[in-house]
């Protein structure tokens, strides 16, 4: 949501408000007797109010606090990316480095997914794989279907997969069924949302992103108030603003009559 449409949104609230207070105002015309009418009106209104135009608010709080720390911090978000191999990860991640305000990408890890590994075959994997490519770094088999693996930075991942890949079909015949690179791209942190955008649509999953700025947007998120509770406070306002409207002659002369005496004891 636009700054302007948030304001519009405020705006038209706080003249449901003027709304509320105005009436309240005529309580000499209609009768004091009609109190609880102004009082469930002025919650009414609040209510409608608040969930019409400081909800839709409400919803954009979080993005608007990314905005302005990413306007503040010079920091770095690592957005981090599933990339399927059906494409050409060595690309995809050439492709990236290209894209303004990215400063490094880093293929993390590999998961792959087999045939159903028999338990005779598990240490004879672990033990050889590793040593099909010096640019593996870690390898394991945490269950009879899935490899975890991990490469060196700058190396093609692709090449150890299709390595993997061959030398599984020639000693066992099992098959790969998928795999899936985990991508880190460090990006500027104002430009997060833009680099987003640039990703190519298809074989990729934006997982989440990670970072300084995130944490607090992610902290701000974790105080909010639930949104129905925030309605139901707008209509205890609304409800406020008009008793407020009844009795401000009252609440007038009392303030008067507070200054003479603060005036007074002076």
């Amino acid at each position: 949501m636009e700054t302007i449409t948030v304001t519009i949104m405020i705006i038209l609230f706080l003249l449901a408000l003027v709304f509320i207070f105005s009436t309240a105002l005529l309580t000499p015309l209609i009768g004091k007797k009609n109190l609880l009418f102004v009082i469930l009106l002025g919650f009414t209104v609040g209510i409608v109010g608040g969930a019409f135009f400081i909800a839709p608010v409400f919803d954009d709080i979080p993005d608007m606090t990314r905005s302005i720390y990413e306007l503040t911090s010079n920091s770095s978000e690592v957005i981090g990316i599933d990339v399927s191999t059906k494409t050409n990860v060595t690309s995809f991640i050439e492709n990236t480095k290209k894209i303004e305000g990215v400063n490094s990408v880093q293929s993390s890890a590999i998961t792959i997914k087999t045939d159903q590994i028999p338990d005779s075959w598990k240490t004879t994997f672990e033990s050889r794989i590793p040593a099909l490519n010096s640019n593996i770094t870690s390898f394991n088999i945490p269950s009879n279907d899935t490899m975890l693996l991990t490469v060196k930075d700058g190396s093609n991942p692709q090449d150890a997969i299709n390595q993997i890949e061959d030398w599984m079909m020639l000693v066992s015949g099992l098959n790969i069924n998928y795999s899936i690179v985990h991508v880190s791209v460090s990006v500027d942190s104002a430009n997060v949302n833009s680099v987003e955008s640039q990703l190519p649509k298809g074989d990729i999953v934006i997982t989440g992103v990670n970072g300084s700025i995130e944490n607090k947007v992610q902290s701000v998120k974790a105080a909010m108030p639930n949104k129905s509770d925030v309605v139901i406070l707008c209509g205890f306002l609304g409800m406020l603003t008009g008793i407020a409207g009844v009795f401000i002659d009252s609440i007038a002369e009392a303030w008067t009559r507070i200054r003479k005496r603060i005036k007074k004891n002076e």
